[in-house]
């Protein structure tokens, strides 16, 4: 479990933002506006980058390496508390797992309504 937390962790990321880049190719504001949240939930370092406000491929690629090493440390860290104990299987993990994943999604929400309201959308 130890071995394989982080990059069950850094995969589901992957599908995460994988969908949510779908989803913006598709046309449709409702498509778009999903797509987009979809994506910052998988590369949750993207808005640090600046990327609503400004975009190139540094950036993303910032954002690529900056979330899967965040996402891997999460996971490991998930890993970690769950196999405290002498069984332990993914039910476990997951259970360690989603209150982090919440709160870095939540702080992915925050940082995307501080970037709306310093550009003036809200």
């Amino acid at each position: 479990m130890r071995q394989r937390g982080g990059f069950v962790a850094v995969a589901l990321a992957a599908c995460l933002a994988t969908i949510g880049a779908v989803l913006l190719i598709l046309p449709g504001a409702l498509f778009g506006v999903i797509g987009f949240l979809l994506l910052n939930f998988g590369l949750p370092v993207l808005p640090l980058t600046g990327v609503p406000a400004v975009s190139g491929a540094g950036k993303f690629l910032i954002a690529i390496v900056g979330s899967a090493a965040t996402w891997w440390g999460v996971g490991y860290f998930a890993a970690t508390r769950a196999s405290r104990n002498a069984i332990v299987d993914w039910p476990e993990w997951r259970r360690e797992f989603q209150p982090l994943a919440i709160g870095i999604w939540a702080g992915t929400v925050l940082a995307l309504a501080v970037t709306a309201f310093v550009l003036g959308v809200l």
